[in-house]
């Protein structure tokens, strides 16, 4: 590729990023779209919701629900908000690398905040993970596992899956 194309394609990406609307004025919903995006890219899946949704299929009792409530409502604000700073961070990042101005060096440690929040949220699902594991047990991960099934989630079941 010679240097004139170069310069076209530079040009070109230049007046698409004018012509769309910036970013950091999309709100909410692009935010929120990030999320989304986040979470499915995501190691970890959000369990909580699924295992809510259906606690009485997965035959959850008082306790076991009061268990896991007690966590979402300590963890959950947290959590989310944590993604959002991802999801912000990632839009400035993009908008970032294009400018001539800003640093390799400042790239490095606005992906190296993203990292550092990633761990974070990584550390959120681990813990509910963990919670989730001593509140279940054998009967609770059966139906689960059924319920995952029923969505379309192909999960190799373990022969020795935990559980009291």
């Amino acid at each position: 590729m010679g240097p004139k194309t170069i310069l076209a394609l530079i040009l070109a990406s230049f007046s698409a990023l004018t012509c769309a609307e910036p970013v950091f004025e999309q709100g909410d919903d692009y935010i929120e779209s990030s999320i989304e995006k986040l979470d499915r890219i995501n190691h970890l899946p959000n369990l909580l919701p699924v295992i809510l949704e259906n606690k009485d299929f997965i035959g959850l009792n008082d306790d076991q629900v009061a268990a896991l409530d007690h966590w979402r409502d300590k963890n959950r604000e947290p959590m989310l908000a944590a993604m959002k700073e991802i999801a912000r961070k990632r839009v400035a990042i993009r908008e970032a690398a294009i400018s001539p101005t800003v640093s390799s060096a400042r790239l490095q440690q606005m992906q190296n905040e993203i990292f550092r929040l990633q761990r974070q949220v990584l550390q959120y699902k681990l813990s509910c993970r963990d919670h989730i594991v001593q509140t279940f047990n054998k009967e609770n991960w059966a139906s689960f596992f059924l319920i995952l099934a029923d969505r379309g989630i192909e999960v190799a079941i373990p022969l020795n899956y935990a559980g009291k």
